[in-house]
């Protein structure tokens, strides 16, 4: 399909979506999910950034597709922001275990092939890797004082190793959502996690500060923050390591093929960063604090992980 000027484009690609409902409509729920995932990433890397924002602010939330695909649970949650913000831990568990008790056959069928896709798919590794961490640093460290910021249900905690046998000395678990640190405190009784309810703003301007930290993390904050913000966070958090602490920070890059459906039927926006974009959030640090920097991606290449480590 070629895209022309913007104007046949919008024609184009709204009766692309109406032969796709027909699809759905016909009872091809899995090719109608492909076409369309790959149909909308096309569209996102095709069109400049104004155009692609305003097609899913206007042609897809009016489209009657955007009824249809709501049927899932996941995408219905992140449109409606219950919580309101994008992304709630509430969400993110829709990611870890598939959850479709009373929907619809056409719901289940759409939820399951998102599920299966590559960004759930990195965002299930994140827990893993950030699960490891823990345990490493348990390992490096006698009962390890760790901060997790933005830390949402926590989930990474659950399957530690090290938190299920005791040998951290503190998780301090920070977020903003109240009924998300309730269920921190839920399933972390007992005092080894320590649920705080505070702002990153709070954090980046200095007013709320921890000291004494071996490892610190955060799993999906900086995809939501912009450039000047995430630079003075990683400051403020690389502050507050040990010698030899390690401070690691997880965003999606550019180009996760989830983005165009997330983007236009979800409403659920990121900030992607590439490598160089992640070297830049540490350029308030001082070089000669650093002792180390690395930078890897996760096995499918969606999610780079920055890590620090304090001389």
């Amino acid at each position: 399909m070629e895209w022309v000027d913007w104007s046949d484009a919008f024609v184009r690609a709204e009766s692309w979506l109406d032969s796709i409902l027909q699809r759905f409509r016909d009872g091809d729920v899995a090719a109608s999910m492909v076409a369309l995932h790959h149909g909308l990433d096309f569209l996102r890397r095709k069109w400049d950034r104004e155009e692609w924002h305003l097609f899913c602010l206007e042609s897809t939330r009016a489209h009657p597709l955007r009824e249809l695909l709501h049927q899932c649970p996941y995408s219905r949650h992140s449109f409606e922001r219950p919580r309101g913000y994008a992304g709630d831990a509430e969400l993110i568990d829709y990611v870890y275990a598939e959850r479709a008790r009373g929907v619809s056959r056409m719901g289940k069928a759409i939820y399951h092939f998102l599920y299966a896709q590559s960004g759930p798919q990195s965002v299930r590794e994140r827990r893993l890797i950030l699960a490891r961490e823990i345990d490493a640093v348990a390992e490096r460290v006698r009962r390890p004082r760790i901060l997790s910021v933005a830390c949402g249900h926590l989930r990474e905690a659950e399957t530690a190793l090290a938190v299920q046998e005791r040998r951290i000395g503190e998780l301090i678990a920070v977020d903003q959502d109240e009924l998300s640190l309730a269920e921190v405190t839920r399933q972390h009784a007992g005092g080894l996690v320590r649920p705080v309810c505070d702002t990153v703003r709070s954090i980046v301007l200095g007013r709320t500060t921890f000291s004494g930290v071996d490892l610190a993390y955060s799993a999906g904050l900086y995809d939501y923050l912009n450039e000047a913000t995430a630079k003075r966070l990683t400051r403020q958090l690389f502050g507050m390591l040990r010698s030899g602490g390690r401070l690691v920070v997880a965003n999606f890059a550019p180009n996760t093929p989830d983005a165009g459906y997330m983007e236009s039927f979800m409403d659920w926006w990121l900030v992607y960063r590439d490598e160089e974009q992640m070297k830049g959030v540490c350029s308030e640090i001082d070089p000669k604090q650093i002792a180390s920097t690395s930078m890897t991606r996760d096995q499918v290449g969606n999610v780079i992980y920055l890590t620090l480590e304090r001389r």
